[in-house]
């Protein structure tokens, strides 16, 4: 018949980004974005480099995927530790704890982080995307710290913004 029906299983594509995006966090954390080489990233993920090229043209476009990458993987975490606690103070302790420097991909979270910044000092989009972002990290401190100060138990000495500024920079 003409009836075609969608296969569950995802694209080579779905599977294969993801895998080359956390090889190049590896990557970068151990060697900054300056030492970051194709090769280097698909020595690390199992590729061949024609595969990380295919992807990813540029070791920009790298640095830009794997730092997307990331985020969305620590803002989704980040989300559901503040969605799961309806008690203010619990939920800010909640999303501090989330955030330890415990945590075994710390220092590679922390290097993307370095090496975006400085390439957001060179490119005017991905500087507008990191005020998009610092948007996205803010929200669950701001309800959380908004919901405390509605229900009375919290009496800040600043403004909430401040509070939250100060706290996403620790």
């Amino acid at each position: 018949t003409g009836a075609s029906s969608v296969s569950p299983r995802p694209s080579i594509a779905d599977e294969r980004r993801p895998q080359i995006l956390d090889a190049a966090a590896r990557v970068i954390a151990a060697r900054g974005f300056d030492g970051l080489r194709l090769s280097d990233v698909a020595e690390e993920g199992g590729f061949s480099v024609g595969t990380v090229q295919h992807y990813f043209g540029s070791r920009e476009a790298l640095l830009d995927g794997a730092f997307r990458h990331m985020q969305a993987t620590s803002l989704r975490r980040w989300y559901a530790v503040a969605g799961r606690e309806p008690d203010p103070w619990r939920r800010l302790i909640s999303l501090f704890e989330s955030a330890s420097i415990d945590n075994d991909r710390f220092r590679e979270r922390w290097t993307l982080w370095l090496e975006f910044w400085a390439m957001c000092l060179r490119d005017t989009a991905m500087r507008r995307d990191s005020g998009d972002l610092h948007g996205a990290w803010q929200a669950p401190l701001r309800e959380a710290i908004e919901s405390g100060v509605a229900e009375g138990r919290f009496n800040p000495r600043c403004s909430i913004d401040d509070i939250v500024d100060r706290a996403l920079a620790l």
